[in-house]
């Protein structure tokens, strides 16, 4: 008879891969920066009104606002934590409900409370040395800033240089010329300001950042329904 442990564990494991296959199955990944909670979710909900299914918050920006990521869980939402550098905060916002962490150096220690956690992580790395260390560490997912060092042609000699790199997210791209990035093998791109600009979250332009969030999510599902069609 299998035991209430095991049984325990299993489904803490599938319900770990399930969210790192859900994070890869987006395809898109929305960095939301703003002043405050409420735009916050108001910028949010104008990106998931676009079709966008995965954002990722600031740790700086959660402060006493807890409730938010749980709130933009209930919308539907998967919902990640940025800039954590510690163990101690990784735990802090696995505790609140985040679907994964996210840091932009590479912590083998937020990697160690990610496990302990079930939350799936997000290092960054840029050298193949980096990525392959984060990798070795454990990481479900190694963000990469290629445009400054030659944009999806990186993602390529990356690739080349290190075949075992899977699960890698382009970040930062443009808001033009992002399709590229998949082709060499990025599982996700994640965008930033270029496509939920300040100026935009200040004035209110709802409507226009749903706008530029379908033009992005219909392009990139577009380029995965012809890549895994039936003459791929």
């Amino acid at each position: 008879m299998v035991g209430a442990d095991f049984v325990a564990e299993y489904r803490r494991i599938v319900s770990r891969i399930g969210l790192v296959e859900a994070i890869g199955g987006t395809g898109v990944v929305v960095s939301v920066r703003a002043s405050d909670a409420g735009l916050v979710r108001r910028t949010a909900a104008a990106l998931a009104e676009g079709g966008v299914r995965a954002v990722e918050l600031s740790f700086d920006s959660i402060g006493e606002e807890s409730r938010l990521v749980q709130t933009l869980r209930d919308e539907g939402l998967t919902v990640g934590v940025g800039g954590v550098t510690r163990a101690s905060q990784a735990r802090e916002v696995a505790m609140i409900g985040a679907d994964f962490v996210a840091t932009a150096v590479a912590a083998p220690d937020v990697v160690a409370a990610c496990g302990e956690m079930d939350v799936p992580c997000i290092l960054s790395g840029l050298t193949p040395t980096e990525v392959w260390r984060a990798l070795e560490m454990g990481a479900d997912f190694v963000k990469i800033r290629a445009e400054v060092l030659g944009g999806p042609r990186y993602i390529r000699s990356l690739r080349e240089a290190l075949p075992v790199a899977r699960r890698l997210i382009a970040a930062e791209v443009p808001i033009e010329g992002y399709l590229p990035y998949l082709e060499p093998g990025a599982e996700a791109l994640e965008f930033g300001g270029s496509l939920v600009h300040p100026g935009l979250i200040e004035r209110g332009e709802w409507a226009e950042i749903s706008r530029r969030a379908s033009k992005v999510v219909n392009a990139c599902d577009e380029w995965k329904a012809k890549r895994d069609g039936p003459d791929s």
